[in-house]
């Protein structure tokens, strides 16, 4: 009875999950929306807004493999929530700081199913925005493409190619040349205009010599599959530990996923780890 007292019980720790994932996802959702929908550059070449195009059929490599992250999410915070049922590790003889116990227990139980439930919320959040039927915002400058409120340098493509008959762009990664970064489709009457001033910054053909075998869109999703699988593994191993130990382990081992799994999707659509560019002052 005394350890229940101290302990987190598991409906407890499964509300703070679900609320803590409401939380990630209602911030996610708001972030995104303000990055959509950016200002009106003073130094554009071209700025216009469309539709939002469909990711799992212009983009479906990069979909993949972010699906695969999710699902490794989803299974790490199934293995969290597996240890939350086990009985603590502790017996009564451990609870003489009654005090102390209660606070790092709870700090540790609930902070962890805290986490877990953060960063799924998070991450399952970002496909569901592509259902958002909200124009997006674009324009193109001297220095890249601005997406929203984000500034995309001309430095994270290979090239760029034109399909006129569905009337499409795309700009295709500096890391693997073969996979589309950014798919656009302007109004007709723009796409000669963009496709000319495209043409002083990008080459419209591949450029493929001398790259290195692994840069290719067909080792994103096999890498992304080997780098969670090694996670889980670790999440669902964390499992046989003691509960406190267990739950903190599997907190940390899903936030290093999560690290490691948006700065491969990032590296091999642009080419870098991360964004460190924003757009310029806006009229």
């Amino acid at each position: 009875m005394f350890t229940d007292i101290l302990t987190p019980p598991l409906p407890i720790l499964i509300i703070l999950f679900i609320v803590f994932v409401l939380i990630a996802g209602f911030r996610v959702s708001r972030l995104l929306a303000r990055v959509r929908h950016g200002g009106r550059p003073s130094h554009a070449l071209h700025q216009w807004s469309e539709p939002p195009l469909s990711s799992w059929k212009y983009e479906p490599f990069s979909m993949a493999a972010i699906l695969v992250h999710i699902i490794a999410s989803l299974l790490l915070a199934g293995a969290a929530l597996a240890t939350a049922s086990k009985p603590t590790s502790f017996d009564t003889t451990f609870f003489s700081n009654g005090l102390t116990m209660f606070v790092l227990l709870w700090f540790v139980d609930g902070g962890s199913l805290s986490l877990v439930g953060y960063l799924v919320g998070s991450l399952a959040t970002f496909p569901l925005a592509s259902l958002r039927k909200e124009p997006l915002s674009y324009a193109i400058t001297e220095e890249g493409i601005i997406h929203g409120t984000t500034l995309l340098p001309w430095r994270l493509f290979s090239h760029f190619s034109i399909n006129r008959k569905d009337g499409l762009i795309r700009l295709y990664s500096a890391f693997a040349p073969n996979l589309p970064s950014v798919v656009l489709k302007p109004t007709a009457a723009l796409i000669d205009e963009i496709s000319s001033s495209l043409c002083k910054y990008l080459p419209d053909h591949p450029v493929n010599e001398g790259l290195a075998w692994y840069r290719t869109k067909y080792l994103l999703v096999p890498t992304m599959l080997l780098v969670c699988f090694l996670f889980v593994a670790a999440g669902w191993f964390s499992f046989y530990l003691p509960r406190e130990l267990a739950l903190f382990s599997i907190a940390m081992l899903m936030s290093i996923s999560a690290f490691f799994g948006n700065r491969l999707i990032t590296l091999f659509s642009f080419g870098i780890s991360k964004f460190a560019s924003s757009t310029s002052p806006t009229t």
